[in-house]
This record gives C-alpha cells, structure tokens and sequence, in this order.
C-alpha cells in the first residue's frame, strides 16, 4: 500500500481501514519515514522548518492515532517509532532535524504510559548509525535554501563529517531489524525482558550517551543549590 505520511489525517484515517479490511489485522505499525534538513536554525526558513516537523513529527503522530482505535479494540498490538541518537544530543547545523527526532521520543515514551495498560506495546528506538540511504544528498538529506556564511564552519565540519560517514557506517541494517522484531516481540535476545520505552540501538550510540548522563548528574551537583533554591 502507498502511503505519504503528511497526507491529512482522514484520508491516513481511511489508509487503516483499508489495511484492516485487507489484512484482517494489524500486529505492528511501525513509524520509519523522516528524512534530514541540514541547516543551522537562522537559515533554515518557516516552511522548511514545517516541512520537516510535518513529515517527521505530525506524520508519526497522525499515522499512531489512524491506527490505535483498532490496537484498543483488539487489546493488543505494538506501536515502534523510529528515532536517532540525535534526539539526545545535537550536532550543530542539524539542530532541527534533531529537535523533530526529541520530539518524536517524547511522544513514544509518553504514548507507552498511555496506553500499555490497553494491552498495546510502544517502543521507541534511537538509532545510532546504520548503513542505510539516510546520509543520501537531495533525497533523505536536503540542504536548507538560505546559505549565511557566518555559520559556514559549523556547516563545513557537518559536510565532512557527513562525507565520510555516508557509507561507513559502523552498524548493519540487517542485525538492526532483527534487535527491533526481538525487542518488540520479547524474543531472542530480549527474551524474558520487557518491552522499554526507548531505548538505544548501535554500539555507537552507548559511550556518548552515557557521558551524557554523567554531565547531566555533575551539572545537577554542581548546581544542586541553585536548583533546590526556589522552593517555600
């Protein structure tokens, strides 16, 4: 079935009844489409910045709730939702791409507390680096129109950086399908473990993300009476 996610959300709507009516049932919906935006936040107009909201924020949302009424009605069902790693950290010049991908884990980890006791499973997944079409220029990653030479060595380091990890990403797609059907299915390697609202996948993501939360603790600390300074 075709689908384009920023269609409006009677005729995503419809796209589930026809899927239902088809299959009989839907086990699994999962939320993959998204694309990048490469710009700092200056350049990057209004519409782009809509565009991209729209495809990977609003579509996940519109698509999720086309099909929850039917994951309520059977009691059953599992939502994934598709995130990056770049929901918990940013690189300059990637800002909103990162900040739809933010929103999109928040959403997922808020839907699972929403709706787990209704028997339906969500999981969300922020992807490190796979090898995938992603990084590929004017298709999955679109440059913002405005150029402003200011932000021309943020700019120039994401291209490089772009450059040489566009095909050389460390992990496989392949094993990456596999961790997500065994995530959300509790088999395999998560056998005997429950389903998490997010979490990590990509040996690349875990050292930084788990630098990330010792900054966080040592800014806690470090401004723990700042923090606690406000109460009555």
């Amino acid at each position: 079935m075709t689908v384009d996610v920023t269609w409006s959300p009677e005729k995503l709507k419809q796209v589930a009844a026809n899927a239902i009516e088809v299959y009989g049932r839907i086990d699994y919906l999962i939320n993959n489409a998204g694309y990048v935006c490469q710009g700092a936040i200056e350049e990057v107009s209004c519409q782009e910045t809509y565009d991209i909201f729209n495809t990977n924020v609003f579509g996940v949302l519109n698509v999720t709730r086309s099909f929850l009424p039917h994951f309520r009605q059977r009691r059953s069902g599992g939502i994934i939702i598709i995130s990056s790693i770049t929901s918990r950290w940013y690189h300059p010049g990637m800002t909103i791409y990162s900040a739809t991908k933010a929103a999109v884990s928040t959403l997922g980890e808020g839907l699972k507390a929403e709706v787990e006791g209704l028997g339906i499973k969500v999981l969300t997944i922020d992807l490190g680096h796979f090898r995938t079409p992603v990084l590929e220029r004017d298709t999955n990653l679109k440059r913002a129109a405005q150029v402003i030479m200011d932000y021309k060595p943020i700019n120039g380091y994401l291209e490089e950086y772009i450059e040489r990890r566009a095909g050389n990403e460390p992990n496989d797609p392949k094993l990456g399908v596999l961790r997500v059907i065994e995530i959300i299915t509790q088999s395999g390697m998560a056998t005997g473990r429950e389903v998490p609202a997010r979490i990590l996948l990509g040996a690349d993501g875990k050292e930084p993300f788990v630098k990330i939360c010792q900054d966080i603790v040592k800014q806690i600390e470090e401004w723990s009476d700042v923090i606690c300074s406000t109460s009555y």
